[in-house]
């Protein structure tokens, strides 16, 4: 700055030089040239001359003063700028921060549908994994998912899918899906996986019970485990063979591969040992073959089996009733408490191959927590925790 303040004088006058220079130079060309006789004296034009050099000496002067005024002023500014903040403007105290403002912000406002877990990882609805499951069971992870991401159980089953447990076993298989939610799948669907190198990894999140029902004028009312291997073998075959009415036992299985049929394989017999079904009595869907025992006709002297959930809570219709095996009828409490004899664990399956870092490991530990069991119980299921031994 103080090279700048230097130089200002110097330039003012050699301004003024060059100003008076010019001046004089334009006056005497216009003298020469002018075409009539000069009418002012020589005196005249000498002090003309000096008072029009005045004047732009005083006009120059003027310039170079607003000029130096205006660079006066942007050292102003920039000393400003650069100048320390005083005293009272350092010590000026500030506002401390209420504890409403110093709080964390949660995830809800951060993000509501979003959900952060201990790892690290966040869950929204941009990396939801591929998720499939048994029709018992979609109701749970539907409550699951929805949870997580502060939406509808609706909303969530328009995420996910729900392709029932064979064609979910086939599609974790192949890749197609990262988890389902299952029960335990059968031995064909266990070597179908090997034969493609992939193997399954368990993990059980609720307990549950594999359970019969017969028409509700049926008047028996409970079945031994041995008397339920003679129906299924077809060694039984009248229900007066078991104190109810001169009726023959129709029994309706479900399709290969899905869980209630790999459910009758694991807790009654074995396959091999299961008396074939007529085309008819082979049921696929687990609403139709509720609705085939609860029929007048065709529920007369039938008998089918299914899931305790699925019976009780999603498909209910009065027209069936529960049986109960050893005299223990299936209920929440017997199931929680292990008392009931077909305890069934339901899943979520995944592949070996699952990276560790997966998100899927993630709602797998969720699942399993208290957060998990409050869900299950608030949507009619028993949380594995509460159930008896696997």
């Amino acid at each position: 700055m103080r090279q700048r303040k230097l130089i200002v004088p110097a330039l003012m006058a050699a301004l003024l030089i060059t100003a008076c220079s010019d001046r004089s130079s334009i006056d005497e060309n216009k003298l020469s040239e002018a075409s009539t006789p000069l009418s002012e004296t020589e005196e005249q034009v000498s002090e003309k001359q000096s008072e029009d050099e005045a004047t732009s000496v005083e006009t120059v002067a003027g310039s170079i003063a607003e000029t130096t005024t205006k660079e006066n002023r942007i050292e102003s500014v920039a000393e400003e700028s650069t100048e320390e903040p005083t005293e009272e403007l350092t010590e000026k105290p500030t506002e401390e921060p209420t504890e409403e403002q110093t709080e964390e912000p949660t995830e809800e406002s951060a993000d509501p549908h979003s959900y952060l877990f201990k790892s690290g990882r966040r869950l929204d609805l941009g990396n939801i994994p591929r998720v499939d499951g048994a029709l018992a069971l979609e109701p749970f992870y539907d409550a699951v998912f929805a949870d997580l991401l502060g939406i509808t159980p609706d909303d969530a089953r328009s995420l996910l899918a729900c392709n029932n447990t064979p064609q979910a076993y086939l599609d974790l298989t192949l890749g197609n899906v990262d988890m389902i939610f299952c029960a335990l799948p059968s031995n064909e669907q266990v070597e179908y996986a090997e034969k493609k190198g992939i193997e399954f990894d368990y993990t059980t999140i609720l307990s549950g019970g594999f359970v019969f029902f017969v028409n509700k004028n049926n008047p028996v009312n409970s079945v031994t485990q041995e008397e339920l291997k003679g129906i299924v073998s077809g060694k039984i075959t009248n229900w007066k063979e078991l104190g109810g009415d001169d009726e023959p036992i129709v029994l309706f299985q479900r399709n290969e591969g899905s869980g209630s049929q790999s459910g009758l394989y694991r807790y009654v017999l074995p396959p091999e040992e299961v008396m074939p079904p007529k085309l008819s009595e082979r049921i696929n869907g687990m609403g139709d073959v509720v609705d085939m025992v609860a029929g007048y006709e065709s529920g007369k002297g039938s008998i089918s089996f299914s899931y305790y959930y699925y019976i009780a809570n999603m498909y209910y219709t009065d027209d069936i009733k529960l049986l109960a095996i050893d005299g223990i009828m299936p209920s929440d409490e017997t199931i929680a408490n292990g008392e009931y004899p077909f305890l069934n664990f339901s899943q979520i399956v995944t592949r070996k191959d699952l990276p560790e870092d997966s998100i899927v490991n993630d709602i797998i530990e969720y699942v399993t927590s208290e957060e998990g069991a409050r869900i299950a119980r608030e949507n009619g299921y028993v949380p594995y925790e509460a159930g008896g031994a696997k």
